[in-house]
């Protein structure tokens, strides 16, 4: 064959130009999620992750159980680039683009070294296969990325012992020994690598019968698999307490030989790919659901018996079905909650369809004229980076995920909860109890989006309604803090303070760290006439979180109240700065600076806060005393003038109107 000589296993390119070949189609295929933003758990694993932002975080990751998985290398790389890139999701993705493009190149080198044929096809074929478009656009899913990429570097390492020989070459003691730390490494970026000493022990039974030997050489594989998989289990137990399924031993079977043939149907006719699949209701009483399970354990057989011949689909098969053991379901991990597959599950796995494939293609290849097999294989990289092109692009920003979730799969609710809470964000409110109502009807036990259609509904007014919610969702999570702090603030809503209270009191007992809640006992107390009680929590929330506005604007209130101005306009002050153009805190900051005859002062936070909210009657009115204070009292006249223009029932205007036309200045605002 001379046409397409870099894909077959008789004519190999030059080490430089064919990987450069392979990340150029990396970054071809990829090239939309350099201008992806930030998706779904990124804010959790990045955007809002303490740990990363925090200076000590390297030792928390390392050194702590504190964070909710023991993955401390991803997460090291996430805290080093947050040096680098801070918010900014561009940095973050072309790392990403730049580990997957090294694992290509990997995956090349291993199969080739493994002298499978078309190893350059099966490396290009990985390169854009849209199934690992999740693993590369979602920025969270770094872990993966570099799971693989330590995982191949510990299978390149651990070639150079010379497995094929029945004693290992002198030497190889420095290789086995950089094989296994790169094994842990990977471990170290995610768990779900743990299998990977069964993948080398499979490398040696290609080769010969594995010997006692051997399995000594594998023992410290095995120990740090075992011994890190317990960490993983512990932790994700540490964590929390919820309780993903419920289901018995066959029910997993069940459901993991039915997920074996979905990933394998994924990785053969990629279509139809989802974030979040339908989640399967999986009943041993249903003939069905025995079929899958029953037709892998089939295939396994078949292959077994089937001699040398069948050697090659067996081990591909083997591996396939080894890789994915972590993710059948006989250990739940948190995603499972809403599918029992993703296509990040077989980002290890689907090497082994590749693999398979394009070994069959060289075969072919080797029989047939150049022209036909060389362009099957660039015609099916073509197509395949063409999906993967247009895969990334769902993954632009959350709600386009989210909407593109819900085209395949109508009933994700987890789709239609982060929408609500999304538009919620974005100030559509309307749309956005829509979504959560449509969360509810599809599953109605969820806590979270009764509380979320609460909060819309207070903020379109409908404070019944909304408490309604609170209640039902305090129903359900009877131990979430943030339940027990809407229905306190529902409770405050309706002037039942006491109940407001009782509420905000449980959420802090489950939560001693919940700023919120303390900012609203303080008002609850602050509107009992109980100033000086509620300074004390007002000043909690300070410290529990300094950038929060509400707080320092209510403790300025307060300290007023109590007649300490100096200090109560500190805070009003940086409850501005911390809330620019905010209509009740550049007001308030306004009326202290006016209370303490800094009169010039309160007319520009009067004048920004009208330029932000001209039709706020209030604000104008306040501006016309401060005016007419400073002796400008045309200017005074216009802002009552305009005033009652808004709203001619506002007689506060009108009698400051008339007492200026009578000559005395009016009393300061």
């Amino acid at each position: 064959m001379t046409t397409f000589p870099w894909l077959t296993a008789s004519r190999r390119p030059a080490w430089g130009w064919g990987a450069a070949l392979l990340m150029a189609l990396v970054f071809a295929a990829y090239a939309p999620v350099l201008r992806n933003g930030f998706v779904w758990d990124d804010d959790s694993s990045l955007t809002g992750n303490h740990f990363v932002q925090a200076p000590d975080g390297l030792r928390q990751f390392w050194f702590s159980t504190r964070t909710p998985d023991y993955w401390p290398v991803t997460e090291t790389s996430f805290w080093l680039e947050w040096r680098l890139w801070g918010d900014r999701a561009a940095g973050y993705h072309a790392t990403n683009l730049v580990l997957h493009a090294l694992t290509a190149v990997l995956l090349w080198a291993a199969l080739r070294r493994l002298q499978v044929p078309g190893a350059y096809l099966a490396a290009a074929l990985f390169a854009v296969h849209p199934v690992n478009v999740e693993s590369v656009a979602w920025i969270a899913e770094r872990k993966n990325l570099l799971g693989l990429l330590f995982a191949l570097c510990a299978l390149l390492a651990f070639l150079r012992t010379e497995p094929a020989r029945a004693r290992p070459a002198a030497g190889s003691g420095k290789w086995l020994a950089l094989s296994w730390l790169a094994f842990v490494l990977a471990l170290l970026s995610k768990g779900s690598v743990a299998p990977w000493p069964l993948v080398l022990l499979g490398v040696i039974a290609w080769h010969r019968r594995p010997t006692a030997a051997d399995l000594r050489r594998l023992a410290p594989f095995f120990g740090a698999a075992i011994a890190l998989a317990a960490v993983d289990v512990w932790f994700q137990r540490h964590g929390t307490g919820e309780v993903i399924r419920e289901a018995g031993l066959l029910t997993r079977a069940l459901g993991a030989g039915a997920a074996v043939w979905f990933y394998l149907g994924k990785a053969l006719w990629p279509a139809h790919l989802a974030f979040v699949y339908p989640q399967w209701e999986i009943s041993p009483q249903r003939g069905l659901w025995w079929l899958p399970l029953l037709g892998a354990l089939a295939v396994t057989g078949l292959l077994a018996a089937g001699g040398r011949p069948a050697r090659p689909a067996l081990f591909a098969w083997g591996y396939f079905g080894v890789m994915l053991i972590p993710v059948l379901g006989f250990s739940d991990v948190y995603f499972m909650r809403f599918s029992l597959v993703a296509d990040h599950y077989q980002h290890l796995a689907i090497i082994g369809v590749i693999a398979f494939l394009a070994a069959a293609w060289a075969a072919w290849a080797a029989r047939s004229a150049p022209l036909p097999p060389g362009c099957v294989a660039v015609a099916a990289v073509a197509l395949l980076g063409v999906l993967c092109w247009r895969q990334c692009r769902i993954y632009r920003d959350r709600e386009t995920l989210f909407r593109a979730t819900l085209r395949e799969n109508p009933g994700a609710w987890l789709a239609y909860t982060n929408l609500g809470a999304l538009l919620t964000d974005t100030g559509r409110l309307q749309e956005a109890a829509d979504d959560l109502r449509q969360a509810l009807r599809l599953k109605p036990d969820l806590p979270q989006a009764e509380l979320d259609l609460g909060t819309v509904l207070r903020s379109l007014g409908r404070r019944d309604e909304a408490m309604t919610h609170f209640q039902a969702g305090l129903r359900l999570s009877p131990e979430s803090p943030g339940a027990h702090y809407d229905v306190g603030v529902g409770f405050a809503d309706a002037r039942r303070y006491p109940e407001a209270i009782a509420q905000l009191a449980e959420a802090i007992r489950l939560r001693p760290d919940y700023a919120a809640a303390e900012t609203a006992w303080g008002n609850a107390l602050r509107a009992l006439g109980r100033g000086a009680e509620a300074l004390p929590h007002f000043e909690r929330a300070l410290q529990l979180n300094p950038a929060q506005a509400d707080a320092e604007n209510n403790l300025g209130i307060a300290l007023a109240q109590s007649g300490r101005l100096p200090e109560a306009l500190a805070h009003l002050e940086r409850a501005a700065q911390l809330q620019p153009g905010a209509v009740e805190t550049e007001s308030n900051v306004g009326i202290a600076l006016a209370q303490t005859g800094r009169l010039a002062e309160a007319i520009v936070h009067f004048t920004r806060a009208v330029e932000a909210h001209p039709a706020n009657v209030r604000l104008r009115f306040n501006l016309g005393n401060a005016l007419a204070q400073s002796g400008r009292f045309s200017e005074a006249m216009a802002q009552y003038a305009e005033a009652l223009r808004l709203d001619p029932a506002f007689s506060p205007a009108r009698e400051m109107m008339r007492r200026l036309a009578s000559g005395p200045p009016a009393p300061r605002p």
